[in-house]
């Protein structure tokens, strides 16, 4: 099983091909993403994204819901690891769980 903590530590495995983008999923625990929640990684093709999410998620991963595409993980990792005050996986992680939850 795959956690969310592991979909985002292993982001740069990850290189969108033509045919679409990689998208992480992952289940919450008491109405919240936590790092241990379970995720998984689909690759979307450009027709999936002319499906609401929520529609292609019952379908493909029911009971998990959207958490983000994997290249905004991608920037965003990239952020964090620039910022020199945030220097531990854990606290980079949590601080993408919040912001998939907050501000995307």
């Amino acid at each position: 099983m795959m956690t969310l903590r592991d979909a985002i530590l292993e982001n740069q495995n990850y290189v969108d091909p033509d045919e679409g983008m990689y998208v992480v999923f992952a289940r919450k625990t008491n109405n919240a993403f936590e790092p241990s929640s379970e995720a998984r990684i689909l690759l979307l093709t450009h027709q999936d994204f002319e499906i609401e999410i929520a529609d292609y998620t019952n379908t493909h991963c029911p009971g998990f819901d959207y958490f983000l595409e994997m290249n905004i993980i991608q920037d965003f990792w990239g952020d964090l690891k620039a910022n020199q005050r945030i220097n531990q996986q854990e606290k980079w992680v949590k601080r993408l769980i919040q912001y998939a939850e907050n501000d995307a």
